[in-house]
């Protein structure tokens, strides 16, 4: 349980106690579990909000309702203990072979599932949503640089000044000859002279034909004038363009969107599973801090998750400049699993069926997703 939960616990305790068990147990039926074999075995899968913290110690949006249905049950911190598997399938195989008593994660309600655990009500309405680059706060010093390093350009600068240092070689290679002190005279004998030279007249357009005393270089300054307006004129919007189109927001409102846009999954997540299925290429990823970067430069146009944990992760800033979309697919349930034939089963339901509709189970959902 988190730091404002426990918080959060403590004050709803200290009221209960000051107006009455009545309303201490208004959301709880009469119902308990024997639990004289032993503590109770509550397998748990790493999965923030819903489970996170220490392995023994767990907490999250899960844990949070557990608890409230084990208090309801008169279970104490006693009465069970956690047990952190390393996948959800690993921990619906434990749960299926009665190594643990109940499972505890991001547990979808799928017809892979229901045939090897039984499962309590559901408690949590899922999706998969997406989230996108937040351009609408305008853009940082950061992030321009990355579309800029990720654009055509720097090709084009490139190839703006390789031209500007050809035409300044030429001309002092031309007046050399011809004997003209402008371009002798200076750093590296009129090199220097020469290539400021050039740069004015292929920049802006500016130079003095007879400053030159060859035919040709007097010509050739003449038409390059009239092409260096033009030759600016078409970097400027060049530029502008590209950085435009980069700035603009993906438009992510059908899943025909996604099969024109580079879209980033976690490997082995149900988003990568879905869009294996949907026929939707995408790049798979391990961790948010590669999703973060990526973002970052412009190198995906949104990100695939649990739409839940996309809404903590933006509501806690784990990741940030960007915002959900508003396409969701593939909606689905959340529940706790059980062994087949749990007498847990009926005692969680009756109890859950009365905490879905308590104003403390929606105050929990909103302190880790706000809203969306």
């Amino acid at each position: 349980m988190g730091p404002k939960m426990k918080w959060f616990f403590a004050i709803c305790a200290a009221f209960m106690i000051a107006t009455g068990p009545a309303v201490a147990q208004q959301h709880c039926p009469d119902v308990s579990v024997d639990v004289s074999d032993g503590p109770l075995i509550v397998g748990t899968k790493f999965a923030p909000p819903f489970v996170m913290g220490s392995k023994d110690a767990p907490e999250g949006l899960s844990v949070d309702f557990w608890e409230l249905i084990a208090g309801c049950l008169g279970l104490g911190p006693s009465d069970y203990s956690y047990v952190e598997f390393g996948t959800n399938a690993e921990l619906v195989l434990a749960t299926s072979a009665g190594h643990v008593d109940l499972a505890l994660s991001n547990l979808p309600l799928n017809v892979a599932h229901e045939q090897i655990v039984d499962f309590a009500f559901p408690y949590f309405e899922a999706s998969l949503g997406l989230i996108v680059p937040d351009r609408s706060r305008g853009a940082n010093f950061a992030v321009l640089l990355g579309r800029i390093f990720h654009s055509n350009i720097l090709m084009i600068v490139a190839g703006l000044l390789g031209f500007m240092v050809f035409v300044a070689l030429i001309y002092w290679w031309m007046e050399r000859r011809s004997g003209n002190e402008f371009f002798t005279q200076g750093p590296l004998s009129g090199l220097y002279r020469a290539m400021i030279w050039s740069a004015l007249l292929v920049f802006q357009g500016q130079g003095n034909p007879f400053e030159l005393r060859s035919r040709f270089g007097q010509l050739f300054v003449l038409l390059l004038m009239f092409v260096g307006v033009t030759i600016i004129s078409s970097f400027t919007a060049i530029i502008t363009s590209s950085l435009t189109l980069q700035a603009l927001e993906p438009e992510l409102n059908t899943v025909a969107d996604l099969e024109t846009r580079s879209i980033a999954v976690i490997s082995q997540s149900e988003a990568a599973t879905w869009t294996d299925e949907a026929g939707i290429t995408v790049k798979s990823m391990r961790a948010f801090s590669q999703v973060q970067r990526d973002i970052d430069e412009g190198a995906i146009d949104a990100f695939m998750h649990d739409d839940a944990v996309l809404r903590y992760l933006v509501n806690d800033r784990i990741l940030t400049g960007v915002k959900l979309a508003p396409l969701t697919v593939a909606p689905n349930r959340y529940a706790v699993a059980l062994p087949p034939n749990s007498a847990l089963r009926e005692p969680i339901n009756l109890t859950l069926l009365t905490i879905l509709d308590d104003p403390i189970w929606q105050n929990i959902q909103q302190d880790y997703f706000g809203t969306r």
